[in-house]
């Protein structure tokens, strides 16, 4: 199959679900961009990988190092146990299930990253130059490059706090440290660009519809039981 095809496969799927993304606070244009971004990606894999020095650079690994942190989901649970008590503590409600929120947006992102990966099965780029090779349902680690993992917890993280925050530079600065963490991973040879693409467009939906849904249950449990033609604020 050419890269074309999988490309326009990839762009269908996503545009495929625009009804229902709309239906949770997507608009169409959100929704085809997102394919387009993968769509692109997966055709410009070989391209961006013949940039990167087999097992991933050297000149930025320190950095790399550091970046891979913001990856891996038990520093996050860390920060966001931490997060809540200091809310409680405190007697700021808001802030323990703006914790709250955000660990359930992570945890659902983390379901979704498993079940890509397994069920994709496509090889890592540090064990081939052909992006398109692929082993569905494969439990070992080098057929599991699709998405990014580090990818789908700095998005889904970052999406998340942004919904919460509600603040331009809170969500400059998450998203941009986000895209930070998935350069590093296509940087260290991990994973394919599109591997980071896909990665945060599941971050990003994973978060921001978990704390629509979360506060969307909490719009309606304050409208009370039996309240009807009640309007849900928009979030």
């Amino acid at each position: 199959m050419t890269h074309s095809r999988i490309a326009c496969i990839a762009l269908l799927a996503v545009v495929s679900f625009t009804a229902r993304g709309e239906a949770q606070g997507w608009t169409r244009g959100e929704v085809a961009a997102a394919g387009a971004a993968l769509g692109a990606a997966l055709l410009l894999d070989r391209t961006f990988d013949g940039t990167v020095p087999d097992r991933g650079g050297e000149r930025f690994e320190s950095l790399g190092e550091t970046l891979n942190h913001g990856g891996r989901p038990g520093y996050a649970v860390v920060l966001l146990l931490g997060a809540w008590a200091g809310g409680e503590i405190a007697g700021e409600p808001r802030v323990a299930e703006a914790a709250v929120h955000v660990g359930a947006a992570l945890a659902a992102g983390g379901i979704a990253n498993g079940v890509l990966k397994y069920s994709v099965g496509r090889l890592r780029p540090n064990r081939t130059d052909d992006p398109l090779r692929f082993r569905p349902f494969s439990p070992e680690n080098r057929w599991q490059s699709f998405p990014s993992g580090h990818a789908v917890v700095a998005f889904s993280l970052a999406a998340a706090v942004s919904e919460e925050a509600r603040r331009p530079w809170v969500t400059a600065l998450a998203y941009g440290a986000a895209s930070a963490v998935a350069w590093s991973r296509v940087y260290d040879d991990k994973h394919w660009t599109s591997d980071a693409v896909g990665g945060a467009l599941v971050g990003i939906a994973a978060g921001r519809t978990t704390v629509w849904l979360l506060h969307r249950r909490r719009a309606a449990v304050l409208a009370g039981p039996g309240v009807l033609g009640i309007t849900l604020p928009a979030r």
